[in-house]
């Protein structure tokens, strides 16, 4: 782990975690995609120095924690560019806003920890400073923002969009802003098929379809479990409740704060589908099938 791999001409990364990209620029600048977590920051001064690099950009493919987090580290010690599209750059701007975003409100003290804590730095730049030889594109889903890059050696690096088979099984209902979004993701994925794919969580490969269908297969399973329990109504929390005892998933204030989150994308994405109703009872926003609706009144 943290050894600098090449891919492809100029193109390397540093396995982890989360998988860092690196790019070459000339024989020692280099321009990192993502950067870990703010633990990491020392780990990947390291391996750069080792290598006898120079680092000069960081861009960002979103503000979480997991790719982002670094970048205060190695910004102090290098003076590289960080840079992010228009959207992320807010997020990284203000340690509050990722965890207000996903909670719904100012959240609260619990949610507020090393796991989701972004530092404010005001200093990110668009993405027209990005390299000429690295272009971005976007890849919804997973985060309002979030986007991919590709180097000039057609490798693409492709963020969150894609679960390891381990972390699917393991985790099951992945953090998910945009189910329409990702869904559409994971269908421009296997466009890319027979190029090196790197996503941050998943291993290296040319041979993208077969880890593609696993994240498709669970989203739909999920969509299933959720079209199950709304055959009677429910509201968001009751449908979070049943899908972490369906799963079996041990509850924590992060995961109840991320599947929650997720809950409501999924929710809305089957009502805007005219999948599933929505109504008030009670004073609470329920959810039902349609089916299920019309046997009710």
């Amino acid at each position: 782990m943290y050894e600098l791999h090449h891919l492809k001409g100029n193109t390397y990364y540093i396995d982890g975690p989360t998988n860092i990209g690196v790019y070459k620029l000339n024989k020692t600048d280099v321009c990192l995609i993502d950067c870990g977590m703010n633990s990491e920051g020392p780990i990947i001064e390291t391996v750069l120095r080792r290598n006898k690099l120079i680092l000069k950009y960081i861009v960002l493919t979103h503000s979480h924690a997991d790719h982002s987090g670094a970048c205060e580290y190695l910004m102090k010690i290098t003076g590289c560019k960080v840079i992010a599209s228009k959207i992320e750059r807010a997020f990284m701007r203000d340690n509050k806003l990722d965890i207000g975003f996903l909670y719904g409100g100012y959240p609260l003290d619990e949610f507020d920890n090393r796991l989701m804590h972004i530092e404010d730095n005001d200093e990110i730049y668009s993405l027209e400073y990005l390299p000429k030889d690295l272009r971005s594109f976007k890849l919804p889903g997973h985060h309002y923002g979030m986007i991919g890059i590709r180097t000039s050696d057609g490798v693409y690096f492709v963020a969150d969009t894609l679960g390891s088979k381990s972390l699917v099984n393991s985790q099951h209902i992945l953090l998910m802003f945009d189910v329409e979004g990702y869904l559409s993701s994971l269908e421009y994925l296997k466009t890319l098929n027979g190029n090196i794919i790197v996503p941050s969580h998943s291993e290296v490969t040319t041979d993208i379809n077969d880890i593609v269908e696993v994240n498709k297969k669970q989203i739909y399973e999920i969509m299933d479990v959720i079209m199950d329990f709304l055959s009677t109504e429910h509201t968001v929390e009751e449908v979070t409740s049943h899908v972490f005892d369906y799963y079996k998933l041990r509850i924590s204030y992060n995961k109840f704060l991320l599947i929650t989150s997720t809950i409501r994308s999924y929710l809305a994405y089957l009502n805007n589908l005219k999948k599933i109703k929505n109504y008030f009872k009670n004073n609470k926003l329920v959810f039902i099938t349609n089916e299920a609706f019309d046997d009710k009144f």
